[in-house]
């Protein structure tokens, strides 16, 4: 089997490729093809991954998996939540993003919150019927940023029970625990058991 995965962003691309590769499957990505984008128009992570999903199955013909994922806040009611990848602007870099959700925070007088990373993933087939999962990592936020690894909001997530936070994981790590980790693996167990 040959599985797209609906993305451009390279980190994602090997973060999911090297499980799946694992398992044998093989896989291509966007990076492979001149397509349009698929419309993320969903007020939810579910609803948006469904539209990534089976936007490209019909277009490409293939099984599509994608994956809708952000990180939710407590103290920031919720945000930035769907809207995690352009939380500053629609062309913010992990940065800009970054840093405008530690402006947030310190101008609630706050050094941490509760937080949550989520991960809807879906692998949509051609005939728009698919399989779906979610993945949840607790922690928190913090206002100062440590680590060199990971991306997006790594640099300033601590999850449940340790210290660092995800930017100072190896990558093997963070694939272990991470939130797209979880919804990958229950996923990929839906896969198996429908082509067994």
């Amino acid at each position: 089997m040959r599985v797209l995965i609906a993305s451009k962003n390279r980190h994602k691309i090997k973060e999911i490729g090297e499980k799946l590769k694992t398992l044998g499957i093989e896989f291509c990505s966007l990076l492979d093809f001149d397509v349009p984008e698929a419309p993320e128009t969903g007020t939810t992570f579910l609803e948006n991954v469904y539209q990534k999903s089976s936007f490209y199955a019909e277009k490409l013909n293939v099984p599509v998996l994608s994956d809708d994922s952000g990180l939710v806040v407590e103290a920031l009611d919720g945000l930035p939540g769907v809207h995690s990848s352009r939380f500053a602007g629609s062309k913010a870099t992990d940065r800009e993003n970054l840093m405008k959700l530690i402006r947030l925070l310190k101008e609630k007088g706050l050094s941490e919150s509760p937080a949550s990373f989520v991960c809807f993933m879906m692998i949509t087939f051609p005939d728009k019927k698919g399989l779906w999962s979610e993945g949840v990592l607790k922690g928190k936020v913090i206002v100062e940023p440590r680590g060199g690894r990971g991306f997006g909001y790594d640099p300033i997530f601590v999850p449940e029970g340790d210290t660092r936070t995800l930017a100072e994981y190896s990558t093997d790590e963070k694939n272990r625990i991470s939130h797209r980790g979880r919804a990958l693996d229950k996923i990929i167990n839906l896969l198996m058991e429908r082509v067994r």
